[in-house]
């Protein structure tokens, strides 16, 4: 049996945990109890209380958590459990990333499948985008700046042609971000972190280090390795994302807009992407990034001569 996702959105809601299972408590005094062990991550948003027991019990039992913020221009803070185990894995990460060639290798893989997989994605759709030459100068960047800069100029000619692709009334006019100003670049902004999150729990349980990525530079509070196995995953989330423009199950006026936080969904629609994201996408997405690990097994393999358990 799939474990679930426990989603804590409600202002004043408490997290706890006794006598082995996870208690939530609502503002209007009705509790909930939850096994942890039915339980393989916990999505928080808004302001909802965590007791400290609760993240212990969680990250000792494999439970991942993410926060989404409370500010669209504040990121998610995600935390992934540690493997056993996992310090033969670790020690090839860090050997790729501290080699210059061997860390380019490993970037420039991650940009040139997340092209390809753009330009699948617009063909699915009727429209032939050549992204050739984007693959190319991905493929002879001599740096990590200029395969950014190569990433960056071939999504921005991806996106845009997606307003061919959707409704004029969502007014999709290109990609904005932190905070999204527009329903589509909201949809895309929180799908975007949802994977992530995904990618990095699986990242972490086997053994990788999700703070240590290739493409992505490490920082404090950044899961760089997520970020990176999340590129070439992006364009099917994408699709997703274009499916449920086009189906009805979202409209324009389930958002709300102001300056501070940008374009957000509003309660009830909220609750609607969190249940179609988990009952229809992320079983998918997970199948997707255990192929980006296991590449990234394999290269860290050849390079650094180390075998996976």
């Amino acid at each position: 049996m799939d474990k679930a996702t426990l989603i804590a959105d409600e202002p004043g809601t408490r997290l706890h945990f006794k006598d082995s299972v996870i208690v939530l408590e609502r503002p209007d005094q009705r509790h909930h109890r939850i096994g942890l062990k039915a339980i393989k991550q916990i999505v928080v948003k808004g302001d909802v209380d965590l007791s400290s027991k609760l993240l212990d019990a969680c990250l000792a039992a494999g439970v991942s958590i993410i926060i989404l913020p409370g500010q669209r221009r504040e990121p998610a803070r995600h935390l992934f459990p540690q493997a056993g185990g996992a310090l033969a894995v670790r020690l090839a990460q860090y050997a790729a990333f501290l080699d210059p060639g061997q860390r380019l290798t490993l970037a420039q893989a991650f940009v040139t499948s997340k092209i390809e997989a753009q330009a699948e994605c617009l063909r699915q759709h009727g429209v032939e985008l050549p992204l050739e030459r984007f693959v190319s100068s991905a493929r002879t960047t001599h740096d990590i700046a200029a395969l950014m800069g190569v990433e960056g100029a071939a999504t921005a000619r991806y996106f845009s042609h997606w307003s061919a692709l959707l409704d004029p009334d969502w007014g999709f006019k290109g990609r904005n971000r932190r905070p999204p100003r527009d329903p589509v670049n909201a949809l895309l902004s929180l799908g975007y972190t949802l994977a992530c999150q995904a990618v990095g729990r699986l990242a972490a349980q086997h053994g990788f280090e999700a703070a240590l990525g290739f493409l992505h530079a490490p920082a404090p509070g950044r899961p760089s390795l997520a970020l990176d196995l999340v590129e070439p995953l992006r364009p099917w989330v994408d699709e997703w994302i274009l499916t449920v423009c086009s189906d009805g199950g979202f409209r324009v006026d389930d958002f709300v807009t102001d300056p501070t936080q940008g374009c957000r969904l509003k309660k009830a629609a909220s609750g609607n992407f969190f249940h179609r994201w988990y009952s229809t996408a992320e079983h998918w997405l997970e199948h997707l990034a255990r192929g980006q690990l296991g590449a990234l097994q394999d290269s860290l393999a050849s390079a650094c001569d180390f075998r996976p358990a």
